[in-house]
């Protein structure tokens, strides 16, 4: 057997949108069937009704092989894109690009985070109980007093972050809000999962675990997990919501023409970016609990750090988690696919506009792909290609100066 398969994805796509056709033409088959039976039972005389017991309905054996066909439209049009996306190098790169983002993101917060208690803008010390307590530098404490007791105090929480102008921030004092902007977390939030999570670990050890600390341990978390879903939601919501515009762009110039083609593919691409976010989002806050549980024996620093780590990693997870549910969630949004198509029509002229730009952006991807890997195929004879585009440039450089300065030495010289 060859090593190596060669697959057109257009080819798997066009027999997907065959699939889609034929899905319409029986939906709409057995449902003039179920009608025409209905009809038919209504209209018989009383004393013939029973002769209609057993029959079968048409609504439920279309309906069945419906659902069959559109699970392999499903799979046969995600084989077709794990082949389009295997073909596509530029797109690979991407990918390593959009990894390296996360790793840089990751360690931008941490390199705030240690920037900010390096500096001494917030300390933590144990007191009598043997219980972490924090306090805030004494400058940024002046100041914070200050503004929470002027006229200004609404003012500058918004230009800190217009979030906490809410009813939820009414008691945090604006140190408090400074270290939440900086670190993501409010002290008193870090400090609580911290001495729970130290108390826990000591009962685990001494056999002295009880309900009260388990049930303060999970009090704690949870306001710990809620700190960090607010922020790991938004963004992640965010660049999934940007991933389906453009896979909503790029289907209108795909299927613009093919509506029943193009009315599945959208709902696939709602349904997708609702499962990553879930998924993605929930493994980052279950990560984040669980890193900062893990890095508490080194103080609420440790926890902080420790949930940033466990955040992006809980991410990575999730996000090959999302994988194996995407076909879930994709037949659950194609259940809805009229009404998720009459919400997106509402923009067709914007994701029209824009799948002229994704389309002319993927023909450039293309041709970057072919030149690619035309070089790997055949490096000595493409160097020669290009010796020779840049030979031909050269002459024709030369030829332009040439008919130039005789064009000025004729009727136009000053000699």
């Amino acid at each position: 057997m060859s090593k190596n398969i060669s697959v057109d994805p257009d080819k798997l796509d066009q027999l997907a949108n065959t699939f889609v056709h034929k899905l319409s033409d029986i939906e709409e088959e057995y449902n003039r069937l179920h009608l025409d039976l209905v009809n038919l039972i209504m209209s018989a005389p009383p004393e013939y009704s029973h002769c209609f017991y057993g029959v079968g309905d048409p609504w439920n054996t279309g309906n069945s092989l419906v659902s069959q066909l559109s699970g392999l439209e499903q799979d046969i049009r995600n084989t077709g894109n794990k082949f389009a996306e295997a073909d596509n190098l530029i797109g690979q790169l991407y990918k390593l690009h959009d990894k390296y983002g996360a790793l840089t993101a990751m360690g931008a917060l941490v390199g705030r985070q240690a920037t900010f208690y390096g500096l001494g803008l917030t300390q933590f010390m144990k007191n009598a109980d043997n219980a972490y307590a924090f306090r805030h530098l004494g400058a940024l404490q002046k100041l914070s007093d200050v503004i929470d007791n002027s006229k200004y105090k609404k003012v500058a929480r918004g230009f800190l972050k217009v979030s906490f102008l809410s009813s939820k921030y009414k008691d945090s004092t604006f140190a408090d809000l400074v270290h939440k902007k900086y670190v993501r977390y409010l002290p008193d939030d870090v400090i609580n999962f911290t001495n729970d999570t130290n108390t826990f670990t000591k009962g685990l050890k001494n056999g002295t675990l009880n309900s009260s600390k388990v049930s303060s341990l999970a009090k704690s978390g949870l306001k710990f997990a809620k700190s960090n879903a607010l922020t790991t939601v938004a963004v992640t919501g965010v660049m999934e919501i940007g991933g389906m515009g453009l896979k909503i762009s790029e289907n209108y110039a795909k299927y613009g023409n093919d509506p029943d083609v193009l009315k599945r593919e959208n709902a696939k691409a709602v349904g997708n970016a609702v499962n990553n976010t879930a998924a993605i989002s929930g493994g980052a806050i279950a990560g984040a609990v669980v890193g900062g549980a893990a890095l508490s024996v080194f103080g609420p620093v440790g926890t902080v750090v420790g949930a940033s780590a466990g955040s992006f990693v809980g991410g990575l997870i999730g996000e090959k988690v999302a994988k194996y549910t995407s076909g879930f969630s994709e037949k659950v949004a194609l259940a809805f696919d009229d009404q998720i198509q009459a919400g997106v029509d509402v923009f067709r002229s914007g994701y029209e506009k824009a799948g002229q730009a994704v389309e002319k952006l993927n023909q450039g991807v293309d041709y970057a792909n072919k030149q690619i890997k035309e070089t790997f195929s055949d490096p000595i004879g493409k160097a020669k290609e290009i010796g020779e585009g840049l030979s031909k440039a050269k002459d024709t450089a030369k030829s332009l100066v040439s008919g130039a300065g005789n064009f000025l030495k004729g009727k136009f010289s000053f000699g």
